[in-house]
């Protein structure tokens, strides 16, 4: 009778100890899965962000070459054309923001310089 009592109790301790492992594996399942999980969205705002940057990185490039002047003259003599700024911005690949920007500078320089004219 103790030796069954002995093995009734070695057999108890091992389905403890087997339920240990499955409930240990289990658990590590759902850690990687959260950490697959984690990975994946930060994966997403990283791309993102390239994105992001490289958007920056155009619009920068896109500055340069306003501040040159020669897409400046441009965009003026297209818009003295009479051409929409739809139609500037499609041909110039630049910003519609941009364009405006430069008209109205340029309107702006305009009715400066007749002003000082009719005060003259």
């Amino acid at each position: 009778m103790e030796a069954e009592q002995l093995q009734f109790i070695f057999s108890l301790f091992s389905f403890v100890g087997l339920i240990g492992v499955l409930f240990y594996l289990v658990f590590e399942k759902a850690k990687s899965d959260e950490k697959s999980d984690q990975i994946e969205i930060l994966e997403v705002k990283v791309s993102s962000l390239q994105d992001y940057v490289y958007d920056l990185d155009e619009r920068i490039e896109a500055n340069k070459i306003l501040e040159q002047g020669g897409i400046k003259q441009k965009i003026i003599e297209m818009y003295k054309e009479g051409k929409e700024s739809m139609v500037i911005e499609n041909a110039l690949n630049i910003p519609r923001a941009k364009i405006e920007m430069v008209i109205k500078f340029h309107e702006l320089k305009l009715k400066n310089e007749n002003s000082l004219k009719s005060v003259d």
